[in-house]
């Protein structure tokens, strides 16, 4: 059990509380934001594997079984310890507790408590994100409401870049550029000779397509 003192001293670490707690639906962003985080602390080493457990050195040429460890390899294990312990408890302690209750018992260092996460919610948000992206990348404008049904595929990216999964700003103006009937032509025409590729924007395009809208 975490000492209340333990637990005020890991939140108030820089970056710390920008970290999201991770709910399930949220995989992309806060994977990547706790990277981040145990990054800054010199952690991700440990994480990625690339720092494992020390092998104990022998005081005597014989084998280990016959003569104790060196203090020095018994405080590098107990140093790494400490560290991969510190990492595990970051991450714990930003997922819920259901998440925290499905991670196996044998996982006991920090690298099988990550891989066990991304084992199971990376494939899943996958699905999730592909689920969210089909409506936007099908979406298509038609003759009624066409503010609000600008707003309504800006509030489709919206979600998609809530859940850690930003589309670049040109594919978004391009895509509503995309969006439009096919009698809207002079409007895409417009647009594509009128400014460069990478300088049409979300605003401008929307700007440009409701003014063509008013005047009808």
């Amino acid at each position: 059990m975490l000492s209340s003192t333990f637990l005020s001293e890991m939140s108030s670490k820089t970056g710390f509380n920008s970290v999201p707690a991770f709910d399930s639906s949220n995989w992309l962003s806060w994977s990547a934001r706790m990277s981040q985080f145990l990054i800054a602390q010199k952690l991700w080493a440990y994480i990625s594997g690339l720092i494992t457990k020390p092998a104990f050195e022998s005081s005597a040429s014989s084998t280990a079984t016959t003569h104790p460890a060196t203090a020095k390899s018994i405080k590098a294990c107990n140093d790494l310890i400490t560290q991969d312990s510190a990492a595990i408890s970051y991450i714990k302690m930003k997922c819920s507790e259901s998440n925290v209750a499905g991670i196996p018992m044998m996982h006991t260092t920090s690298k099988e408590v990550q891989d066990s996460l991304k084992e199971r919610f990376d494939k899943a948000f996958a699905a999730i994100i592909l689920q969210k992206i089909w409506p936007a990348f099908s979406f298509r404008l038609s003759d009624g409401d066409l503010i609000n049904e600008i707003n309504k595929l800006a509030a489709m990216f919206g979600c998609l870049s809530s859940r850690g999964f930003t589309i670049p700003e040109l594919v978004c103006s391009s895509i509503l550029i995309m969006v439009l009937p096919h009698k809207w032509d002079s409007v895409t025409t417009y647009l594509l000779q009128s400014h460069l590729l990478d300088k049409l924007d979300w605003n401008l395009v929307s700007e440009a397509i409701i003014s063509e809208f008013s005047c009808l």
